[in-house]
């Protein structure tokens, strides 16, 4: 009797939550996704560890659980249970908990995934800002990239890595951006697709040669087809203009094939910034700061900016106050050396003088002796 009560004490095992997978999102969309996540991580300082996280259906329903690189963890999460804290775009932090036997976040995940409604598809990118706390930034799978057409080799790109995204988190860090490099995240929503005009930014019927434009009325900045003028500033517009202007071309019209249009902003409004900075530069400017200008732009030009005359400029400047404080430190170890070289001579001098001195004595001496001598009965 007993073990039949026991028995009815023991409750069914409760069904298992079924994982809902979004047919709505296709392979090329997520692999597009993970190959902006990675240009994103590339632009990120490389002395912060970071990684992509593709999400599955898991990680923004049912269960809501996400699992961290293994290797990531070894190396850099804590060795037991720990609170980490994940910062979104907006600088709001959130409270996680990472279990080391799952070397994952579990309590707290799916408030920052329902708060920021991310879905399957989105990739998110991992930044290790702190002991214990990550930056995170989010591309959407269905962000402002998705309108455009994604190249072949890009969507071969991501087909590869979308192949092992499933259960296993991709580290495509490169250093290709510095320090001070603009990181500007697509935080589009969905549904514009059948929309000609997306938040001021309107779909481009034809780009014109630039040598066709006359005026700044004439000039449009166009990214992947869509004119971006309403994203920059009216004077910020106005500069890039005269920039592109005088190199006779635009300076944005090399940028890669699906690049993230906010990024594009992102990048024009810095190097209309950096090419003010140089021209209001002057000789007691920081070299270290011509560095960093060179750096960031470096960036811009591995992602296509024709920015290669700025560098030049830069190259100039620092080769000038190289040569400036070569020939200053130079003429400072002449002085130096003539220093020490006037000592050298009053100490010689000195020396001479008390050698004259005695020698002098010596002399009205051997006068007395001379006189008493010459004196001298026979």
């Amino acid at each position: 009797m007993e073990i039949q009560q026991q028995l009815l004490q023991i409750k069914a095992p409760k069904p298992k939550r079924r994982v809902k997978i979004d047919e709505n999102v296709d392979p090329e969309s997520k692999s597009a996704a993970i190959l902006r996540a990675s240009k994103v991580q590339a632009s990120l300082p490389p002395e912060l560890p970071s990684f992509v996280k593709p999400m599955s259906p898991s990680h923004v329903s049912a269960s809501f659980c996400l699992g961290l690189p293994k290797k990531f963890c070894d190396a850099h999460m804590p060795k037991q249970d720990e609170t980490i804290v994940l910062v979104d775009e907006d600088d709001q932090e959130f409270n996680t908990k990472f279990l080391v036997e799952k070397t994952g976040l579990s309590s707290g995940w799916r408030a920052f995934s329902i708060g920021h409604k991310l879905r399957e598809g989105d990739a998110l990118v991992f930044q290790l800002i702190d002991r214990w706390k990550f930056k995170v930034y989010i591309v959407r799978v269905h962000g402002l990239n998705a309108l455009v057409t994604v190249s072949r080799n890009q969507i071969e790109f991501g087909l590869r890595n979308s192949e092992i995204a499933e259960d296993m988190d991709i580290d495509l860090h490169q250093q290709s951006v510095q320090d001070k490099a603009l990181v500007v995240l697509d935080q589009s929503g969905d549904g514009y697709a059948d929309s000609d005009v997306l938040d001021g930014l309107r779909f481009s019927q034809s780009v014109l040669d630039f040598k066709d434009i006359q005026n700044i009325d004439d000039f449009s900045i166009v990214v992947d087809d869509l004119v971006i003028d309403s994203e920059i500033p009216k004077h910020f517009r106005i500069k890039y203009y005269e920039l592109c202007h005088s190199q006779n071309s635009y300076l944005h019209e090399n940028l890669l094939k699906g690049f993230n249009v906010k990024l594009a902003v992102g990048i024009i409004l810095e190097t209309v910034t950096i090419a003010d900075a140089i021209k209001a530069c002057k000789v007691d400017i920081a070299r270290d700061d011509l560095a960093t200008w060179d750096k960031t732009l470096k960036a811009f030009e591995d992602l296509g900016m024709k920015v290669g005359f700025l560098r030049a400029r830069l190259c100039k400047l620092v080769g000038l106050l190289f040569e400036l404080n070569e020939l200053l430190e130079a003429k400072k170890n002449e002085q130096v050396k003539a220093e020490d070289e006037m000592r050298r001579i009053r100490e010689v001098i000195k020396n001479l003088d008390v050698e004259i001195e005695s020698l002098e004595l010596k002399g009205k001496n051997l006068e007395l002796a001379f006189c008493k001598e010459a004196t001298a009965p026979w």
